[in-house]
């Protein structure tokens, strides 16, 4: 039966088909559905950026000591750089030293001797004289593979310079525990600026690169407590100079003398037998005479033995000859006032005694002063002392205060004194609130004023970095001349005495505009260079040969002649290693004599050459 009324059609709901299928029913949804992903497009970008600043920030500041000190060491190395490279440009570097150093690593980068002619001829041992004979630097062969990069003597200042700028890492390692991250900063920048250091990278290349990094990881490693590295940098130091068993011999008496008595009688032993075994048998072996090439002890004896027994016949000879003439004075003098004194309250400064020693015994004047890089032999040792000094200081002066500040305390009525000064012993444990603890039960016992953790206790007693424990009552205010640290105030201090030596010593260049310019002979000596044709041997002035080694052999142009086909001479300016100006035009007319001929002549550069 059919109904009286037919079933309505049933339409879907305009809003069930708009959910549905919006672009059905809804003709501009589509439209506006493009728009909102577009929108969200920006907005998404603008979180992630959001997101990756905040995550930079974020490293910047759990990384910003090490970015701090990154950024010190990149400054440091590229002034070190820019000083030498400058230098070298403008013919102030010198045969010898860059040249020898050029010709024994190019030796070790061909898998060969470190053959050094220019040393070899000027001593008459020959064109394949090794440098080991001359100084026992093996240490050099590391640096081989820099040359298979840039096979140029500018490589070896560029490595010098870093080498020197990265030994402020352990030293600021070694400072931070005593010191505080923020002084620790300082002491590395003020052993920067330092001038051992800028005299060191002002001057060619020599094998003390080494040392200020090798000896601060021996002297931080240990000091941590991890002494392997330590035992590997002594190593090392041991194979950059025959005279460096002195230093490790030294940091053996240091340790012997911080109760660590194995381990320095270890070190001084091996690094003694070490010294004699180099002396005595590797060098000679390389073609060095018994007593070497560089013997400057002809008062005291021919031999170490016989100073050793000299000096102990007479040792107050020994402590003049230390001090006399003034200028070893004022050369400790200059080692001492960059870290206010502070390392002669450390006993680090005995490992840089024997080197010291070694150098004003001697009879040669360039060893005692303060021009060469002889003193960046134990600049990282003597800031490392600095710091440590500077850390006993601060921990004898808080152990004095506080004995006085207790004697005072005591002498007192105990009726005037407040309860916040009393002592935990003399509170009546009834008025201690319950759970209350005593200093000494406090877990921050044994912790700096900053929370970091120190090396547990000074000698005095107190907590390392803060105030003296008779100085604090538990509830009560601290003392302000008590808790007065001198810490800061001396880093600040030794980083301004860098700075003001800077102007006096090779960093000073770096702010004058003629250093950059040259001298005005300079663009003839360029012109000389390139008269030489490559691979040829010469004979060069000293000034002059560091900018031929890297495509010529070249040896030193002195006294005696050497028979190389070329020479490039200088009539204009004195030049080691001649005694008088007169020598060197004498040299020069006798090479024509003897039928050379000039084949370059201007502001006294004079290129020679011998037909064949």
């Amino acid at each position: 039966m059919s109904p009286a009324f037919p079933a309505a059609r049933r339409h879907p709901s305009p809003l069930v088909s708009a959910a549905r299928f919006p672009g059905a029913s809804r003709p501009g949804a589509a439209a506006r559905t493009a728009d909102a992903e577009t929108a969200v497009e920006p907005a998404a970008k603008t979180v992630a950026v959001k997101t990756a600043v905040e995550s930079v920030a974020d490293f910047a500041r759990r990384r910003r000591h090490g970015l701090i000190l990154g950024a010190l060491v990149a400054l440091a190395a590229t002034a070190y750089s820019t000083l030498s490279l400058v230098k070298f440009a403008t013919f102030k570097a010198s045969v010898f030293d860059l040249v020898i150093f050029d010709q024994a690593v190019r030796g070790y980068a061909r898998f060969g001797p470190p053959a050094t002619p220019s040393v070899g001829m000027s001593y008459g041992m020959g064109m394949d004289f090794l440098q080991l004979g001359d100084h026992f630097s093996p240490i050099l062969a590391v640096l081989a593979p820099l040359y298979w990069l840039h096979d140029d003597p500018r490589t070896l200042l560029v490595a010098q310079a870093v080498l020197l700028a990265l030994a402020a890492i352990p030293i600021r390692r070694y400072a931070e525990r005593r010191l505080g991250a923020v002084p620790a900063h300082l002491v590395a920048a003020a052993y920067l600026v330092s001038w051992p250091v800028a005299q060191a990278a002002g001057f060619d290349f020599h094998e003390v690169a080494f040392v200020p990094l090798l000896s601060a990881i021996m002297i931080e490693r240990f000091d941590a407590g991890r002494p392997a590295w330590g035992v590997v940098a002594a190593a090392g130091l041991l194979l950059v100079k025959e005279d460096m068993g002195l230093l490790v011999a030294g940091f053996g008496v240091y340790l012997f003398l911080t109760r660590r008595r194995l381990e320095g009688a270890a070190f001084v032993f091996f690094s003694l037998g070490a010294l004699v075994m180099i002396r005595g048998v590797l060098m000679p072996m390389a073609g060095s005479p018994p007593a070497g090439f560089h013997w400057a002890y002809g008062a005291w004896g021919t031999s170490l033995g016989e100073v050793v027994l000299a000096v102990a016949r007479d040792p107050a000879g020994a402590l003049w000859q230390m001090v006399s003439p003034e200028v070893k004075v004022d050369t400790l003098a200059f080692l001492l006032w960059p870290v206010l004194l502070t390392a002669l309250a450390s006993p680090l400064t005995l490992v840089a005694v024997p080197l010291v020693v070694e150098r004003f015994l001697s009879d040669r004047p360039q060893w005692w002063g303060t021009d060469f890089q002889y003193n960046a032999f134990v600049v990282a040792i003597l800031f490392c002392a600095g710091a440590d000094g500077v850390h006993r200081l601060r921990g004898r002066f808080a152990a004095r205060r506080g004995r006085r500040a207790g004697e005072e305390a005591t002498k007192r009525p105990e009726t005037e004194r407040p309860e916040t000064e009393r002592t935990d012993t003399e509170r009546p444990e009834a008025g201690r609130p319950e759970g209350e603890r005593t200093d000494t039960e406090r877990p921050e016992a044994g912790r700096s004023e900053t929370g970091a953790p120190g090396e547990g206790c000074s000698e005095s007693g107190s907590p390392e970095g803060g105030a003296p424990a008779g100085n604090r009552s538990v509830d009560g205010p601290v003392n302000r001349r008590a808790r007065w640290d001198p810490v800061p105030h001396w880093a600040v201090a030794i980083l301004v005495v860098g700075l003001t030596l800077v102007p006096k010593f090779a960093l000073g260049n770096l702010v004058e505009s003629s250093f950059y310019e040259g001298e005005p002979h300079v663009a003839a000596a360029r012109e000389a260079v390139a008269a030489v044709p490559d691979g040829v041997v010469v004979e060069a002035v000293n000034s002059v040969g560091p900018a031929l080694t890297a495509r010529t052999t070249v040896l030193l142009w002195g006294p005696q002649s050497h028979d190389a086909p070329w020479v490039v001479a200088d009539v204009a300016r004195w030049s080691y290693p001649f005694g008088d100006f007169e020598s060197q035009r004498r040299r020069v007319d006798e090479a024509l004599v003897n039928g050379y001929r000039k084949v370059y002549d201007r502001d006294g550069y004079i290129v020679l050459n011998r037909p064949s």
